[in-house]
């Protein structure tokens, strides 16, 4: 994996964040604990692929998530909208192409870690070139309640097993590593979630941050 020399840490949160909730800001505030970036991008998708048309625009989006991480403390955050402006040019992105950009805006000897959910490491294998990720950054992701690993593909399990590395290592060299957040206790379906506010129900309110909350209603997003 190399030694990182830079001293550079940068953590990366990409998601469609419609809307950001409780569980975006639990993961990163995990793995901001234990890995100790410098900086927290995160980076809003323009189209995710995967997934249907998004409820909220990108601007809206960008608001929000603005908004969620106005009053972070951890460490400097900066909201990139490389995905959304490739959007914006009809050009498709994968992940992969997102690390690309920011390991070469970074330098060979940035450590670089990409945070994922279990929903995301789960679904790893349909991913465009994954093996290939772990040679521009770290991945690291966050188990709901009752994961576990068997839940991934074979494939997904075994590379994520030979990989695994502890927070130091992920630290200390530029890519590579897996590395597995066991205990988050925030579970949160973002169907369920737009679901519930369209309902105004009170249980799914409480996973937005009250200043999102109020954005959502002043928009009448969902």
């Amino acid at each position: 994996m190399g030694i990182n020399q830079s001293g550079l840490r940068l953590l990366v949160l990409g998601g469609s964040f419609d809307p950001v909730h409780a569980g975006h800001l639990a993961l990163a505030h995990s793995l901001c604990l234990q890995l100790r970036p410098e900086q927290l991008r995160i980076i809003p998708a323009g189209q995710p692929w995967q997934k249907n048309a998004l409820t909220a625009t990108s601007e809206q989006r960008v608001s929000m998530l603005k908004l969620a991480f106005e009053t972070w403390t951890l460490c400097p955050v900066i909201i990139d909208e490389q995905e959304i402006q490739r959007a914006k040019q009809q050009q498709v992105n994968y992940t992969i192409d997102t690390l690309r950009a920011l390991r070469q805006e970074s330098g060979s000897q940035a450590s670089i870690s990409f945070a994922m959910g279990a929903d995301q490491l789960q679904n790893l294998h349909t991913w465009r070139q994954w093996r290939e990720l772990f040679d521009l950054a770290h991945l690291c992701a966050a188990a709901r309640p009752g994961f576990s690993l068997e839940i991934a593909a074979p494939e997904v399990a075994q590379e994520w097993r030979r990989r695994a590395s502890s927070a130091l290592t992920i630290q200390n060299t530029p890519c590579g590593g897996s590395f597995l957040e066991p205990e988050l206790a925030v579970d949160v379906s973002a169907t369920q979630l737009r679901a519930g506010l369209h309902q105004h129900n009170p249980t799914m309110r409480s996973l937005v941050p009250h200043k999102v909350l109020d954005y959502i209603q002043q928009h009448s997003i969902y």
